[in-house]
């Protein structure tokens, strides 16, 4: 007969050194990797994206101004006052209201040369996705969560922070806000890092106003009667508004410590309403809902609000910021990259789905790992090239010849590069006005060009082949082409060019 010891003793035979042992399942013997280590892989693979993206990049646009601002506050010990970059505007003051942006970038290139714009890239782009996967830690993602929110992230942001531009840092203070008001519903002494947040994001972008709404919509619902969050099935409201309503007024008075004072909202904000901004500048119109990109980053998130509305218990914040960012989207594309953040505090709420299996986690490894090397393998271009299409033999030829000169509005920030003044550049909130208006009137050739141009003593119009005003301009005897290169046609005025050669 057998004995119980002898029928219970099978399971330690390995364990007292006798018997065999019995064979293990895979998942027994390879146990699962920690969330902890999941999320890190994410991280890895998201970083790795933003790398590609910034090494495959050429400079265009308004990363040229953002350096050339910063290097003169460098030089100068001081912020910017009369506009000293333009002919047009350089007796009116320039609110460099990203001044603290471009003083970094500025100190960067002083140590490392053109590898600053790299580092200034991935710098930002790297603590924006440790900000928001923080906070959506903080609201309860874990593991795989975390790490498709990093690498969905980093696809979305790839752009921007490419862009080396003040808005990156917006992208760190957006989260990280966040985090703070989330970790101050358990414990109210959070608050006071808030005005700490406000000084440091006022000196680096206008976006500080979006600081501000978030404030104002996270104290609304802590003040509001409970039974209008119970009607929506609301929770996540901080328990503290006395607390939360003397950091907000904090914040306020927080973001006058600027080198321009109070009066740097009402600037920002008149910059956010100026409609003349919203018509001519691309990303301040609605997204272009051909690309599919713009599909896809718009709408993942909105799938993501959802079903984050369709639950019963809803983050009152959340759910607010992620409708707020969607509407404010289809207006100006610009807003997208807060709605992506928005979108990633959202996915964290979201109840947990079934675990994957085995086999579905080994795939999925497999395709991120395949995804990094294919990232490595991604040809680079060397730090600091700029775009195939700017005119650098044009400003070559131009060296020579001094005189103002007159050009694309996506060429007058490498004009500043080049030390000449511009008649308009990327500083669109400068030029707003009749300057603005003339400039888009004489480039889409909707009135006489000459007229202006002598006005503001234009010598040299340098423009793209095959356009309306460069055909104008090749039939107009007050002009005539000195040079001319597959990026650029260069115009001289004849009176100019004639006076140069005697």
């Amino acid at each position: 007969m057998r004995t119980t010891a002898q029928a219970v003793g099978t399971n330690d035979d390995v364990a007292l050194g006798g018997g065999t042992p019995r064979s293990r399942t895979p998942s027994e013997s390879r146990p699962p990797l920690a969330p902890r280590v999941i999320a890190l892989f994410g991280l890895v693979v998201g970083v790795s994206i933003l790398v590609t993206a910034t090494l495959s990049r050429s400079l265009s646009t308004d990363v040229f101004w953002q350096l050339a601002a910063g290097q003169w506050m460098l030089a100068h010990h001081a912020v910017v006052g009369l506009d000293p970059f333009s002919y047009t505007e350089a007796h009116h003051r320039w609110v460099a209201d990203e001044w603290g942006s471009e003083v970094a970038l500025a100190a960067l290139f002083k140590l490392f040369g053109a590898a600053a714009y790299n580092l200034f890239s991935v710098l930002t782009g790297t603590m924006c996705l440790v900000c928001t996967m923080a906070y959506a830690r903080a609201l309860g993602a874990r593991g795989g969560r975390l790490a498709a929110i990093a690498v969905l992230l980093a696809v979305g942001i790839a752009a921007f922070v490419t862009q080396d531009r003040g808005l990156s840092f917006s992208l760190i203070w957006l989260p990280l806000e966040l985090l703070i008001l989330t970790k101050a519903r358990a414990n109210a002494r959070w608050l006071w890092w808030l005005p700490v947040l406000c000084v440091a994001w006022v000196n680096t972008h206008g976006s500080i106003l979006v600081g501000l709404f978030v404030l104002g919509v996270e104290l609304a619902w802590s003040i509001a009667p409970p039974s209008v969050a119970a009607h929506v099935g609301g929770v996540g409201r901080s328990p503290f508004p006395k607390p939360l309503a003397l950091a907000t007024a904090g914040s306020v008075l927080a973001s006058f410590v600027s080198p321009y004072g109070p009066g740097l909202l009402s600037y920002d904000l008149s910059v956010a309403r100026n409609t003349q901004i919203g018509q001519y500048i691309e990303e301040w119109k609605s997204p272009d809902f051909h690309s599919l990109f713009v599909l896809l980053t718009i709408g993942v998130p909105l799938l993501v609000l959802i079903l984050a509305v369709r639950r019963r218990r809803i983050m009152l914040l959340e759910v607010t910021l992620g409708a707020a960012f969607f509407l404010g989207t289809l207006h100006s594309i610009r807003v997208e990259i807060y709605l992506m953040i928005a979108a990633a505090g959202l996915a964290a709420t979201l109840p947990r789905r079934k675990e994957w299996s085995a086999m579905a986690r080994r795939w999925v490894g497999a395709g991120a790992i395949g995804l990094m090397i294919a990232l490595l393998a991604t040809p680079s271009v060397p730090a600091g090239s700029v775009t195939r299409d700017t005119p650098v033999q044009a400003f070559n030829f131009l060296a020579a010849h001094p005189g103002r000169i007159f050009t694309e509005y996506t060429w007058g920030d490498y004009s500043i590069a080049r030390h000449r003044a511009t008649f308009v550049d990327g500083r669109t909130d400068l030029f707003a006005g009749p300057v603005l208006s003339e400039f888009f009137a004489v480039s889409n050739v909707t009135t006489a060009p000459d007229p202006i141009l002598d006005r503001y003593h234009v010598d040299y119009v340098v423009w793209a082949p095959h356009t309306p005003l460069e055909l104008l301009l090749a039939h107009d005897r007050t002009w005539m082409v000195v040079d001319r290169t597959s990026e650029a046609v260069v115009f001289a005025r004849r009176s100019t060019w004639t006076a140069q050669q005697t």
